[in-house]
């Protein structure tokens, strides 16, 4: 019951998530930031470039191999912009979702951790109650984090990024508590913004 109610919230939750960072209202807002942490990643250390495998040793790459995370237990969804996977050790739900984000290019960088949070807070947020948010910075791209109690009582974990025009929303979701095999799930994203290569490059510039 719990991976379908978590892989339901995902789904739910992304869908909503990325449509809002669509609205152009989304551009205007003016919040504060409730987090006093900068957190700052470094993944500055790159893989040898790889053929373009879906998985290797349970390491995923992006479509484009602009992004690589390692999954716990076993994928569920794998779709080109979406991954999900379920670890019945932790009881656990995993995804990484990504999506073309052309509006950032119209943003200052100050105010997109505003839209990210505004959008998770609106998205994710409205699902329970935020216990925690952290600024993040991956590569000196801004990122947020938020820790939350759903009202269900399962506990999530959630970072999104956003790097050069592309949004990284990365979740963890769990009955009970979050553990290490959680922590090493966000620990071992990694982006490479230059290999990204947008759908359509023409409303980038």
């Amino acid at each position: 019951m719990l991976l379908i109610n978590t892989l339901k919230t995902f789904t739910f939750s992304s869908f909503v998530l990325i449509s809002a960072f669509q609205c152009p209202a989304f551009g205007l807002v003016n919040q504060s930031i409730s987090s006093n942490k900068l957190v700052s990643i470094n993944t500055s250390i790159q893989m040898p470039k790889q053929p373009l495998l879906v998985v290797q040793n349970y390491i995923y790459w992006g479509a484009q191999r602009d992004c690589q995370i390692m999954m716990p237990g076993v994928v569920t969804e794998n779709m080109l912009d979406r991954l999900t996977s379920f670890s019945a050790t932790t009881q656990t739900a995993y995804t990484i979702i990504q999506r073309d984000f052309p509006e950032a290019s119209r943003i200052p960088i100050p105010q997109l951790r505003q839209v990210l949070q505004s959008a998770m807070r609106e998205t994710i947020g409205h699902t329970g109650k935020v216990i925690r948010t952290t600024n993040l910075v991956i590569d000196g791209h801004p990122g947020l984090e938020l820790l939350m109690q759903h009202s269900d009582g399962s506990l999530g974990q959630y970072r999104a990024f956003v790097v050069n025009q592309r949004l990284y929303f990365m979740g963890s979701l769990t009955k009970d508590e979050l553990t290490t095999e959680a922590v090493n799930f966000f620990d071992s994203f990694r982006v490479y913004p230059e290999r990204i290569r947008y759908s359509n490059s023409s409303i980038y510039e």
